[in-house]
């Protein structure tokens, strides 16, 4: 009798693994593979491809965006186009309009080199913008009578397959690519923190709150929020956030602010300066940089960035320890800059990509992937982040070869952010 009970227990443990392996293995992402053409110019996208707006073939050589109207509920479309992080958002480009094959399928192919520049997410996104006729009626003399005219679609991504969607957008993951990755920032990028769920008494949630921490390979830089811009109002930790960054301010003993948003006026109404930052600023300490998302990803190695680099270093240089680095959010411009700084200073890139992931915490409903971050060394550094040996001295040869700034001038900053 024992031995049949332990032959059932067995079983059932058995089935019980087999049902869970299978379960796991049905909940798994679906990841994109190459797409095989039957004859040479056939396109044939399959119900995920449909979904997703693209297809790679070419044995991974080329993306196809195929747009198939019924799938974004468009009738009669006229004109298709698509734009992304890879063009710069570009509105009906007549580079980048996909061509119609037949009624249901319009498509446009692209190196895939050409496509791997990522947005937020991570990894390359994009929307279609679709020029299409609708109907309306009109009343005519007591008639009512149809007629049409253009429109303007830009239809939100459609697909519900986990992992290629962020927000509105649609994403574009590779073979080599884990949808898991976007499955995890898009919960992040849905999160809003509300006040309750910090201890303001406590330093370490002063920080978190206000996306205050020391840049990695330094002892005398920071990095943060505004310290008097409001970008958040409709949320309850907005001028607490603004708050903890004056404090911390002040009990870092900041001495020089670098601010990444320009000289922006304040609503006197809502915003105030605090006295610690404008005897900062009045003390001539305050340097005012107005860069762009755009430049700092995506042109970091052209010679705009570069002087600006330049600038913000001769601005360290020649101005008192502590210092601290900020945009509206720290999160884009700041991201970058203190990286940057932090390479400088002799950070590892594990370090600096660590420490760029921590903005996701600050639960704002904004999400930023370390690929983004990693796409900007290396248009600098001119190869991929895995070829790079020796980051700092890489990237200060980018700078000095180039007369951004002068071996002096670096070998003073880190002097300077080692203080």
């Amino acid at each position: 009798m024992k031995k049949i009970m332990g032959r059932k227990i067995a079983a059932l443990l058995m089935a019980a693994f087999f049902i869970s392996a299978v379960s796991a293995k049905e909940k798994a992402p679906y990841r994109v593979s190459v797409q095989n053409t039957e004859a040479e110019g056939s396109i044939k996208p399959d119900k995920y491809n449909r979904q997703l707006g693209y297809q790679i073939t070419d044995e991974g050589k080329s993306l196809q965006f195929v747009f198939v109207p019924s799938v974004w509920k468009i009738e009669k479309p006229l004109e298709v186009y698509v734009e992304g992080s890879f063009n710069g958002w570009a509105k009906k480009s007549p580079d980048w309009e996909l061509k119609k094959i037949k009624n249901q399928l319009w498509t446009l192919e692209c190196p895939v080199e050409d496509i791997k520049i990522p947005g937020n997410s991570g990894f390359p996104e994009f929307k279609f913008i679709v020029i299409g006729e609708v109907e309306y009626i009109e009343s005519v003399c007591g008639k009512d009578i149809t007629r049409t005219k253009k429109q303007t679609f830009e239809p939100n991504a459609v697909s519900r397959i986990p992992g290629y969607q962020m927000a509105s957008n649609n994403l574009i993951l590779f073979p080599e690519d884990n949808p898991e990755d976007v499955i995890k920032n898009v919960e992040l990028s849905k999160t809003v923190k509300k006040l309750k769920e910090y201890n303001l008494e406590e330093e370490a949630d002063r920080e978190r709150i206000a996306n205050f921490r020391k840049v990695p390979g330094t002892t005398s830089l920071y990095r943060g929020y505004h310290p008097y811009k409001i970008s958040r109002g409709h949320l309850d930790t907005e001028k607490p956030r603004i708050n903890a960054v004056n404090q911390l301010l002040k009990e870092k003993g900041v001495q020089s602010i670098i601010t990444l948003s320009g000289n922006e006026q304040i609503d006197s109404k809502n915003e105030s300066i605090s006295v610690y930052v404008m005897d900062i600023r009045q003390n001539g300490n305050q340097f005012f940089v107005n860069t762009h998302y755009n430049t700092v990803y995506y042109k970091s190695a052209s010679r705009e960035f570069g002087e600006m680099m330049g600038d913000i270093v001769r601005f360290i240089d020649t101005h008192p320890a502590p210092y601290y680095v900020h945009c509206r959010l720290g999160t884009d411009r700041t991201g970058v800059i203190s990286a940057v700084l932090a390479a400088l200073s002799g950070a590892s890139w594990e370090e600096i990509a660590a420490d760029y992931q921590k903005t996701n915490e600050l639960g704002i409903q904004e999400v930023r992937d370390w690929r983004l971050l990693k796409y900007s060394f290396e248009k600098m550094l001119g190869k991929p982040m895995e070829e790079v040996t020796d980051l700092q001295k890489e990237l200060s040869t980018f700078f000095i070869e180039n007369k951004f700034f002068s071996s002096a001038d670096f070998e003073a900053l880190k002097k300077k952010l080692s203080e």
